[in-house]
């Protein structure tokens, strides 16, 4: 099958390329089985980018298309003619439900705004943050629930022992991905959240003085860890500084004397109210941003 692509058009390349392998599927130009030319091959061919062509291939992998195999490259699934089959039915359902709207009197905005109506079943209740360290899962689930009130909380375990159902849209830090990855169904959406860079993480926050006793405190090691290392970077004196976690008894009275607090935003809800406190978020605002357009 000879693939065309136009870059005058207003269709992405990418859907092109897409639309063109799965026209070729369905009219038995690539037959179960056969392997496609590598993501190499066709950005040559067509004078694309390989990430495009790879994003494309992804794509059909995720509507099951297409398979990858290690190591050997991308053939077209076994399970391509039913997927295209129940395409070609679908198609056929949405034709007659519109006819049928039609019939009773609604016109095509009132239809449009119909099925443009958030579902419950995609409410934020179904989101299911998954993290393997306890305290830095309950920070994550506070950043979280602020926004997204239903979410929920589970360890790796049970994401391994199979305990969670498949209907929950799983919410993990990136570097849980390798973890993950082996116990998620090939239907089970899962976003991986991006940690929040130092700049961003520091914009808009004054730099302490010489003479200024500064407090780091979290229940987490890894942000009391993390804090020494970036406060040492900035010069602040290591005789000024008080790193407590709190778990440790009498924390509290440890950092009473200290001109500024740097903790996690969990943390803060444990302080006084009038306390020098500088909470900083772990995720980032852009995997905010893209959980609130998953569950809007």
């Amino acid at each position: 099958m000879k693939i065309w692509i136009s870059k005058n058009s207003e269709v992405p390349v990418r859907e092109q390329l897409i639309a063109q392998i799965t026209l070729g599927i369905a009219s038995g130009d690539f037959k179960i089985g056969e392997k496609l030319p590598s993501t190499r091959e066709i950005a040559r061919r067509c004078d694309l980018h390989s990430n495009t062509v790879g994003s494309a291939y992804q794509k059909l992998v995720d509507g099951k298309l297409l398979e990858f195999k290690k190591g050997s490259g991308f053939y077209v699934a076994q399970s391509a003619d039913a997927r295209i089959e129940g395409a070609r039915h679908m198609e056929h359902l949405a034709e007659e439900f519109l006819r049928s709207a039609k019939a009773l009197g609604f016109d095509r905005a009132e239809i449009i705004a119909l099925l443009e109506r958030p579902s419950a079943s995609t409410s934020a209740g179904q989101l299911l943050l998954i993290e393997s360290d306890e305290c830095l899962r309950q920070i994550l689930l506070h950043e979280l629930s602020n926004r997204f009130p239903g979410i929920n909380a589970a360890a790796i375990e049970e994401v391994s022992s199979g305990k969670i159902r498949g209907g929950s849209i799983l919410v993990a830090m990136l570097d849980e991905k390798p973890k993950i990855e082996p116990y998620v169904d090939r239907d089970q959406r899962c976003v991986y959240l991006k940690g929040r860079s130092v700049s961003a993480a520091m914009s808009g926050q004054a730099r302490p003085s010489a003479d200024e006793i500064v407090a780091v405190v979290s229940g987490w090691d890894g942000f009391l860890s993390f804090a020494k290392i970036m406060l040492l970077a900035a010069n602040v004196d290591p005789g000024s500084l008080v790193v407590r976690s709190t778990a440790d008894e009498g924390w509290r009275e440890a950092i009473k004397q200290a001109s500024m607090i740097i903790c996690d935003s969990l943390t803060s809800t444990e302080l006084d109210p009038k306390a020098p406190a500088r909470p900083f978020k772990i995720i980032s605002d852009e995997s905010f941003e893209e959980l609130a357009e998953l569950t809007a």
